[in-house]
Order: structure tokens, then C-alpha cells, then sequence
């Protein structure tokens, strides 16, 4: 995957602008899984100033023009640059799925090659139906989050959306095994994450979270102010929850392999 990301010829004038700053003094990943709430926690960490703009600087699908942008032209370059990127706090933060891990890096090793002193985050959906019924529905209807779509757009959205049990198992079963993955190299490496849950932080809200991330990275003397109010908003409707139990209702012995498997890992949250 790495090779057609990279642009052999890219602008090393661009790389060695990049380079002259300092790298960062700390570093966290927050692992996570798609719609566990990953974007609001971007939006208010970045809002700080003080702990980087942990965004999906590892996606695959977004690398190629931002690796452009730094001149970058293999992975040991574009970790180099965008380490020096937006490091608000003197601090670099990323966001990264199993599955972005595995397309840009190859392995868990490999990854862990660039980030050994790294703190780490990992955020998960307790709700793994209602996570499966999101994944889709945003699939479906091409409509990811609040604050880019109007109104209208977002109800006609949730019109549209249609009822398919096979594709939700489909997107249940890929968060689960990226799940799996995460926790395998969690435990390879020894990694102590703290752990969130989409349903912790939404309900702790973004003054408890910053304060929460603030204190774990050990910004001393950092002064929270009231979080500034985040754009992101919960896109989710009552046809969301209808067909959450619609699909736990009818897929009974899927669930209870899923839920079995997924059983230490909650228990960690408690």
C-alpha cells in the first residue's frame, strides 16, 4: 500500500522546510474503531491548542495528497514531517484504525518501530450494533457527520436509508475483527492504553474529556477553560435505534458469539 502513496520525485525543498522544526516531546495514538465517536474527540482536542491535532494523519485514502504537501516521498519521510505538523503543546497526537495500521505499515511491529514511546488511547463503542447500523448507514448514504450536511440533507439521508441485515453483520464483523487485531497487538507489546468507550466520553462531555487527556499526557500547569462547544454532532435518529434492536432481535446467536468474544475487552471499561 505504501508504494503508490509515495511520490518518488515529491518536493524535498517542501521535506526539509518540514524538517527544520523540532520533532515533537510527546507523542499519543488514540486506536480506535469508525463511528465510535473519533471525530468530536479530534474536533476537541484540537480546539485546545495544546495537544497536537490528532487527526487520521495514517488514512490511507488521505495520505497521498498530504505526503505531496511535505515532500515526502517514502514512510520514513512522511512520519518525520507530519510528526512536526500542527504540534500544538509540543505535542503530536494521531488517530488510527487496525486497519489503516495494517494498510500503511504492513505490521504491528513495524508500526510499533515508529512509535515506541508512544502514549496510548484506545476507543471503542460498547454498543457494537448501534456501531454496526451507524458504519452502514453512513456507507449507504454517503453522510459521515453533522456539521457537513444541512438539515434536509440529513433527513433525506435517513429516508433512504434501508434495512439490510447481511450488510450490518458485514460491518459488525470488521469492527470486531479490528477489535480483535488491536487487542493482540495491545498485548504483544505490552501497551497499558487507556481505554474509553464512545458511551464514556459523550457522557463525561468535552470539559471532563480534555481534562482527562490533559492530565494522562502530563501537561502540567495546563489551565482547562470551558471546551469550546465542537461542530460534530450525533447524525444518529430513532431509525438508527429501530433497526439496532431490530438486528440484535433477529440475529441472536450471531450476537452471542460477538458478545462473548468482546467480553474482557468491555470488562477493561468497567
Amino acid at each position: 500500500m505504501t508504494v503508490s502513496i509515495f511520490d518518488p520525485e515529491a518536493s524535498q525543498k517542501k521535506y526539509e522546510f518540514w524538517m527544520r522544526a523540532a520533532p515533537p516531546s510527546k507523542v499519543y495514538s488514540i486506536l480506535f474503531t469508525p463511528r465510535s465517536g473519533s471525530s468530536w474527540l479530534t474536533s476537541i482536542l484540537t480546539q485546545t491548542k495544546a495537544m497536537g491535532t490528532p487527526s487520521e494523519w495514517f488514512n490511507p485514502e488521505l495520505m497521498k495528497s498530504s505526503s505531496q504537501a511535505k515532500g515526502a516521498r517514502d514512510l520514513d519521510q512522511f512520519v518525520n514531517a507530519i510528526s512536526r505538523h500542527d504540534i500544538h503543546g509540543d505535542t503530536f497526537g494521531f488517530e488510527i484504525t487496525h486497519h489503516q495500521l495494517h494498510a500503511v505499515f504492513g505490521s504491528d511491529q513495524n508500526f510499533m518501530t515508529y512509535f515506541p514511546n508512544t502514549l496510548f488511547f484506545w476507543l471503542i463503542r460498547k454498543d457494537i450494533v448501534a456501531q454496526g447500523v451507524s458504519l452502514d448507514k453512513m456507507v449507504q448514504t454517503n453522510v459521515s457527520h453533522a456539521s457537513h450536511y444541512d438539515a434536509n440533507e440529513i433527513e433525506s439521508s435517513d429516508k433512504s436509508y434501508d434495512y439490510d441485515a447481511g450488510r450490518i453483520r458485514k460491518w459488525i464483523s470488521h469492527i470486531h475483527a479490528a477489535e480483535l487485531a488491536s487487542e493482540k497487538m495491545i498485548a504483544d507489546f505490552n501497551l497499558a492504553p487507556v481505554r474509553l468507550s464512545y458511551e464514556q466520553i459523550t457522557q463525561a462531555g468535552a470539559q471532563k474529556v480534555v481534562e482527562l487527556f490533559a492530565a494522562k499526557l502530563g501537561l502540567e500547569g495546563f489551565a482547562a477553560q470551558d471546551a469550546p462547544p465542537s461542530d460534530h454532532r450525533k447524525i444518529g435518529t430513532e431509525k438508527n435505534d429501530a433497526f439496532s434492536e431490530r438486528f440484535r432481535r433477529e440475529n441472536q446467536e450471531f450476537m452471542d458469539r460477538i458478545d462473548a468474544g468482546r467480553a474482557e475487552m468491555l470488562s477493561f471499561l468497567d
